[in-house]
């Protein structure tokens, strides 16, 4: 008899950056790009908008990028992580800017890339003075085309995005709630945040499918 056994379908080869890496994202306001030292004034500008702010939901406003040369310095941190090959790099830095004026907005990016499961996680911030304008939400929406386009079409090629955030934190919250993701997570009491105490982490999800086919 002839052989009917199943075949099992091979696992696809884990994710790996573009090369080049792609240059930058404009949206209707908005252009998304990697970070440059000539950027370091604005980045401490949008972060001293009100840095106060930005706490307790991101640590290092705290005890990090405090000067210009404190930002360069992340600045180049950042060029390493996304230029780095061995192992494949899994973190990608990038900065909202205001597409017409160059301004500083704020921050995002591809963090925590698992490669072989093609997929990465967004985090993202904006400056204080510039909050409620609805910036953080079409940077995202920029963002998560941008990641889940093929790499042959000038994207990512990621198959998968995930967002989290802490259960107390209702502005972050709302960006992922306004994108008409999928909620998928609810820890309970899961971690810390200083001067709040335990609190809940929620996540959200969404496939290269499920993006590419929402309404416009």
């Amino acid at each position: 008899m002839p052989d009917t056994a199943p075949t099992v379908e091979a696992c696809p080869a884990p994710w790996r950056p573009p090369a080049p890496l792609p240059d930058a994202y404009e949206t209707d306001r908005l252009l998304l790009r990697a970070w440059r030292p000539e950027d370091a004034p604005g980045m401490l500008a949008a972060i001293d908008a009100d840095r106060n702010s930005l706490l307790p939901w991101l640590p290092w406003p705290a005890v990090d990028n405090r000067t210009v040369y404190e930002c360069i310095f992340q600045i180049e941190r950042f060029r390493r992580e996304r230029e780095r090959t061995d192992p494949p790099a899994d973190n990608f830095v990038l900065g909202i800017f205001d597409r017409r004026s160059g301004e500083v907005l704020g921050g995002t990016g591809l963090h925590r890339v698992a490669h072989a499961l093609h997929q990465a996680e967004i985090g993202y911030w904006v400056r204080g003075d510039r909050r409620q304008q609805g910036i953080c939400t079409e940077a995202v929406a920029g963002l998560l085309t941008w990641a889940l386009r093929p790499q042959d079409r000038g994207g990512w090629g990621l198959r998968r995005i995930e967002i989290f955030c802490a259960g107390r934190n209702a502005a972050s919250q709302r960006v992922p709630e306004k994108l008409g993701l999928r909620r998928e997570v609810h820890k309970r009491a899961d971690r810390w945040v200083p001067g709040i105490g335990w609190d809940d982490t929620l996540g959200w999800g969404v496939l290269a499918d499920e993006w590419a086919a929402r309404p416009a």
